[in-house]
């Protein structure tokens, strides 16, 4: 699957915006209406060991290496999808 692929489909910054928002909801095990995506990922409660599993959700999801240092330098899902976007 290529970079930019989820299922077959190229990724729209939405398709990629609600795969890291489920990805952040089944990590937490909560609804995924209750995720935020301008909170800060440890606002929302994830600590260095789920950061480390949503970089893999992430990577699954996107077919891209999503480094951890990534979501500390782009610490919600909007400003890690953004950059994911470039």
């Amino acid at each position: 699957m290529g970079a930019n692929q989820l299922g077959g489909q190229a990724l729209t910054r939405r398709a990629r915006t609600d795969a890291a928002v489920a990805a952040v909801a089944a990590i937490l095990a909560v609804d995924a209406s209750t995720i935020s995506t301008s909170a800060c990922f440890a606002d929302l409660g994830l600590g260095s060991a789920q950061l480390a599993r949503l970089t893999a959700h992430l990577e699954d999801a996107f077919g891209v290496e999503v480094p951890i240092t990534a979501l500390y330098d782009h610490p919600d899902i909007e400003q890690l999808v953004d950059s994911l976007m470039r």
